[in-house]
């Protein structure tokens, strides 16, 4: 019993929030301190449940009406003061935050809800693997070339998977799919951009990963094997239960040089059937991504969306054997730092890098997305493992 509630200590003193979903982008992000108790029922509420809703319902029509207290608290000036607190939304905790993207409601529509754009081009610090389970379906699938001629709300709706980076405190990192709806609509002089998700079930086992140097300089290592990376909890089983969001984009001003990005968020993760999430533990998930999202988004040298897509398609048009010599200056950069990084000392995760079985033993999407990863990281400037462009 005294070896049970010591582990228990620990897992309650160590375990961190986990993001999860769509990761709202933003660098400055404010979280709700305290709650409105003048109202019975949020403004926001009736929104919030009506898309939760017809995530998954079919429904082919949207009803701007019931979301009309959403919206409104979204564009006023109760949205950007953060002084609420969303509470706890199917025994998950909740979250609320905001920022400003330096970049229009088209740009940030282009790049990162684009089916042909991997999420992790835009959110590197957050998310390793994502793609579509299942290919959306809807009015439309280029939403970008509809902001500026709205005349009916567009509607769109697929299944996504999605795998994260290593959790900063813990080292778990997790695989999850994802049920998306996409909205956008024109509102009191306004286009909207609506993004709902919810975890359809509970995730993959977490599982040791490690961040190498920085978190900013967007290097991970994956071992594959099960439990925590932090010392003395190696056997705990952790999950992700359930998650779910709705995040809200729109130029505020009239320049239209900048996009806000406002999200409710609900996460329940933990062990044992136990959620340990608490909102200052969302609220760091979020200033993480912020900094890649921003990064990406933001940096003169982005390239243009569609040379992302050609990139990617080239290489995923590589064979085994060109795509095993691409990795090649990846591989030798890792068994250098195998030797000198703190995350990488441990002889179990030394020796895959060593001995060549960590790259070897990765999957054909896990290579292609390390290879897309460091183009991005040279793209932009940031330093690569890669010693030249492709």
């Amino acid at each position: 019993m005294k070896s049970f509630g010591t582990r228990w200590i620990l897992i309650l003193t160590f375990f961190i929030g986990l993001t999860l979903g769509f990761f709202i982008p933003g660098c400055t992000l404010l979280a709700a301190v305290g709650s409105d108790k003048s109202e019975t029922r949020p403004i926001w509420d009736e929104g919030i449940t009506y898309l939760f809703t017809i995530l998954t319902s079919g429904e082919t029509s949207f009803d701007v009406p019931k979301v009309s207290g959403l919206l409104d608290f979204a564009i006023s000036e109760k949205g950007s003061e953060a002084k609420m607190r969303p509470g706890e939304r199917e025994n998950a905790t909740g979250a609320y935050f905001f920022t400003d993207v330096k970049a229009p409601l088209s740009k940030v529509v282009k790049y990162a809800y684009n089916p042909k754009i991997p999420a992790y081009v835009t959110l590197p610090s957050v998310v390793r693997l994502g793609g579509w389970q299942v290919k959306p379906t809807g009015t439309v699938a280029s939403f970008w070339e509809k902001v500026g001629d709205v005349k009916v709300p567009l509607m769109m709706r697929g299944v996504e998977y999605e795998e994260i980076t290593p959790d900063m405190t813990t080292g778990a990192y997790y695989r999850y799919t994802m049920d998306r709806l996409m909205v956008l609509l024109r509102y009191r002089e306004k286009d909207i951009f609506i993004s709902v998700t919810r975890q359809k079930s509970p995730s993959t086992v977490g599982r040791k990963g490690a961040i190498i140097g920085p978190d900013t300089d967007w290097n991970y290592f994956y071992s594959g094997q099960k439990g925590l990376s932090k010392t003395g909890l190696g056997w705990v089983d952790s999950y992700m239960y359930d998650a779910f969001s709705v995040s809200i984009l729109f130029e505020p001003g009239a320049s239209k040089t900048q996009t806000r990005y406002m999200a409710f968020k609900w996460l329940r993760a933990g062990w044992g059937g136990i959620n340990m999430v608490k909102q200052e533990n969302i609220m760091e998930g979020c200033n993480r991504f912020a900094f890649g999202f921003k990064k990406v988004l933001e940096s003169p040298q982005l390239p243009e969306a569609e040379h992302l897509i050609d990139v990617y398609a080239r290489i995923k048009g590589l064979s085994d054997q060109d795509l095993t010599a691409k990795l090649l200056p990846i591989g030798r950069a890792l068994r250098k730092l195998s030797r000198t990084d703190p995350a990488l000392l441990r002889r179990d995760f030394q020796d895959m890098i060593e001995s060549g079985r960590y790259l070897d033993g990765m999957s054909r999407e896990e290579r292609e997305n390390l290879l897309m990863t460091e183009w991005m990281k040279l793209s932009l400037g940031k330093p690569s493992f890669l010693e030249k462009s492709l």
